[in-house]
């Protein structure tokens, strides 16, 4: 009798065993990735992926992904096409996509909170291959290979995301007709530490500001469509700063009182002013 009682006992915690894993293997779904190896190894299959890819006929027809961190993402930037096709102006058919992504032995996954309802469809996770200098993305219901190429460009800007080797001389980058970065030597401004950051990093950067537009307009800027998107960003404004005397201002800068500029506070004549070049 004590036997028999041990053997139902352990033929129901086999099936209570059995039942969990089957509620386990439920809870994956088909668009999640079991992740398998080190944190090492999967940094190693993301910094894999760094580099520029294109395709003259699929949805995304240039994607950068950078070496630049945010957080525990890296920075991307994606010119696609949105399918929209238009018989009228304007037509927002493709867009600029700016975000963060990551990556796993078998999976990418790209984030973009600024991008338009238009190409949310080509945000989140996909498969990926990687074959010779061939990059493919796949899952339900979509897939395109892309080319790896040296580099991608839709302005100059783009070009400084990129791990580019050019001559060691003085100089800038420049955008080819054909979308590649080129570097011309000579003498430059440097370049503007604000030009190709994301939303996040822009905002979060006191010396930067974003600026937002319209996500489409005619070839003449007449007509625009009403809704508003991140479309860069730029340096701010800097506040004029308030002196006495040219001794309280910053190296190489002088104070416009001693120009002779008197502000009128009150009933009294104050000679205060700016900094100034």
């Amino acid at each position: 009798m004590f036997t028999k009682k041990l053997f139902v006992l352990a033929a129901l915690s086999l099936a209570s065993l059995a039942s969990t894993a089957g509620c386990s293997a439920d809870l994956v779904g088909e668009d999640d990735e079991i992740v398998e190896g080190t944190e090492a190894e999967l940094s190693a299959a993301g910094k894999a992926l760094i580099g520029s890819y294109t395709d003259d006929s699929g949805s995304f027809r240039g994607l950068v992904l950078t070496g630049k961190k945010v957080g525990q993402a890296n920075e991307f930037f994606a010119d696609v096409s949105t399918g929209i096709v238009c018989i009228t102006t304007p037509c927002p058919s493709s867009e600029r996509i700016t975000g963060t992504f990551t990556a796993g032995p078998k999976t990418i996954n790209f984030k973009a909170p600024t991008a338009s309802a238009h190409v949310q469809h080509l945000l989140g996770r996909f498969n990926y291959l990687v074959q010779g200098d061939k990059l493919s993305l796949s899952r339900k219901g979509f897939a395109q290979s892309l080319e790896k190429v040296n580099s991608y460009c839709a302005e100059a800007s783009d070009c400084y995301a990129q791990n580019i080797i050019h001559p060691m001389c003085l100089g800038a980058f420049t955008c080819s007709a054909a979308n590649t970065c080129g570097w011309k030597c000579g003498s430059f401004p440097p370049p503007d530490p604000c030009v190709g950051l994301a939303l996040d990093a822009c905002t979060g950067n006191a010396a930067c500001q974003p600026v937002f537009g319209p996500s489409a307009c005619t070839p003449d800027g007449r007509i625009c469509t009403a809704d508003m998107a991140y479309k860069g960003c730029k340096k701010a404004p800097q506040q004029d700063t308030v002196c006495m005397s040219s001794a309280s201002c910053p190296a190489g800068k002088h104070c416009s009182t001693e120009d002779g500029v008197c502000n009128p506070v009150g009933m009294l004549a104050v000679c205060g002013g700016t900094c100034v070049d």
